[in-house]
């Protein structure tokens, strides 16, 4: 029913945007959250013994962390790959603890005293930073105050602004558990999808208009590198490489976002998709181009390919019901064999759009698109922009349909 399958989307997406979280901490499964996050602190402690040096000329933190007495304080640096840890203190009978070091240059940082409470910053060595915390979880506050915490405090704004929304959307998700098997909760759960979806693009919208006004900043970077949005649009991603660029042309952040970037570019969201330009099975040569005007769906498949047979009777009904509407399938084969190829089109009466090069996996437009598995998908939009990728079934059906709602 829709309410069960609503359960199960809320549920998975609600992990996703929790994040960015500490998941090695999660996966424990002996003993109280505090033994269990000090034993993983241990383990990072064995490992990384040098960061542990104390330096008289670098960064302090002064901090409080309230009802928290005798308590592990770690910092760690926030990296695409995970968490690296910096220092660590403990705090005294009054929640009051003290963390000093030096970095070479401006690292994201989590202060973090407990599986699920923690705090995010950016600092350097200049960076004199008091911070008063109090709450766990999603409900952890804080105050931040001192001098060479600028950066520290648009990350704050960022992070209280996502966690308005997780919150919201876990309020959903709290609903939708206590649905059961009756039409009336039929249409509740509906209701709840419909108010989910809405909360997800508010979310998406607002993060973006924020992150976006920052010129000389590594946040746009923290998310994404943190993966705090499930899809990450071509001008977000380029923002976010300039705005880093112009804070640290030379950090270490930047490599990443260098790299990320050069190779993303040419295929992230809101990019002009690659065109292709192939013969199709009667010889005659066809460009993705040629096409703009109508909302495209990209499908890389072969006639070898059980999983992209499989998804065919699935693709003739969606091409039935939006082809009028202005839809085209580009079909791009990784055969090799030109009469396997034509075959399989008539075999599974394939009525849109094909090419190929018969190159099999050396593909030119495979490699082009970074086709490591098939099927794969990208959707544009009618100006040829890149609107979705990896789309299947009924989530490629769904996009569809708002697609052409609008």
């Amino acid at each position: 029913m829709l309410f069960n399958r609503l359960q199960l989307i809320i549920c998975i997406l609600a992990l996703v945007l929790i994040s960015p979280t500490i998941a090695s901490c999660n996966n424990a499964k002996a003993g109280n959250a505090s033994t269990r996050f000090e034993l993983w602190i241990n383990e990072l402690l064995i490992r990384r013994e040098g960061s542990l040096e104390k330096v008289k000329d670098g960064f302090t933190i002064q901090g409080n962390i309230k009802n928290k007495p005798n308590n592990l304080v770690v910092l760690l640096e926030v990296t695409s790959g995970g968490q690296q840890l910096i220092d660590s203190a403990r705090t005294d009978g009054s929640g009051n603890f003290t963390i000093t070091g030096n970095v070479t240059e401006s690292i994201i940082c989590q202060l973090q005293w407990d599986e699920s409470s923690l705090v995010y910053m950016i600092i350097d060595n200049k960076t004199q930073a008091k911070v008063e915390c109090s709450g766990s979880g999603l409900d952890v506050s804080y105050a931040l105050s001192g001098k060479g915490i600028e950066n520290s405090s648009e990350l704050k704004q960022l992070v209280d602004l996502n966690a308005s929304y997780i919150i919201k959307l876990q309020n959903i998700e709290n609903r939708a558990r206590g649905l059961t098997n009756t039409a009336e909760n039929y249409a509740i759960g509906q209701q709840l999808q419909k108010e989910y979806y809405q909360l997800l693009s508010e979310r998406k919208k607002d993060i973006t208009k924020l992150v976006l006004g920052m010129k000389k900043s590594p946040v746009p970077y923290f998310v994404l590198a943190t993966q705090m949005l499930e899809e990450i649009e071509f001008p977000l991603l380029e923002h976010a490489y300039l705005s880093l660029k112009a804070f640290s042309p030379s950090s270490k952040y930047m490599a990443e976002m260098t790299s990320r970037y050069e190779k993303e570019k040419l295929l992230a969201i809101g990019a002009v998709a690659p065109d292709i330009k192939l013969k199709q099975p009667d010889g005659t040569e066809l460009a993705l181009s040629s096409l703009r005007g109508k909302v495209v769906l990209i499908d890389f498949w072969a006639s070898w390919c059980g999983p992209c047979r499989r998804e065919n009777p699935f693709n003739r009904k969606m091409y039935a019901d939006f082809k009028d509407k202005g839809f085209e399938i580009f079909g791009v084969s990784l055969d090799s064999d030109a009469g396997r190829w034509k075959s399989a089109i008539a075999a599974d009466s394939l009525a849109w759009k094909h090419v190929s090069d018969l190159g099999g996996w050396q593909s030119a437009p495979a490699k082009l698109y970074q086709v490591s598995s098939i099927p794969a998908t990208y959707l544009l939009d009618k100006d040829g922009k890149i609107i979705a990728k990896g789309l299947r079934g009924e989530n490629l059906y769904a996009k569809l349909q708002e697609v052409f709602a609008k």
